[in-house]
């Protein structure tokens, strides 16, 4: 991953530094959906008001978060 998208000093294409890039990307495609599945399960077992809601949100995140990165590879790519 990191090959595709090196960011250094001598070449600042990338809006994001490398490592911040992956971090992200990692939080949009795991920790988010996992996070709403989480939320969407315990809110069924334990009855929590508002869970479908939280758990919408927290994927509404995701998503924004993932587009964002998108719009930030596709800049560093067209480069």
């Amino acid at each position: 991953m990191t090959d595709e998208t090196t960011n250094t000093a001598d070449d600042p294409r990338g809006i994001l530094p490398d490592r911040v890039y992956d971090v992200l990307k990692w939080v949009a495609i795991i920790v988010m959906p996992a996070i709403s599945t989480f939320i969407v399960g315990l809110g069924g077992i334990w009855s929590i008001p508002y869970a479908g809601q939280l758990a919408a949100t927290v994927t509404a995140i995701g998503v924004l978060l993932g587009a964002l990165l998108g719009l930030s590879s596709a800049k560093y790519h067209s480069q």
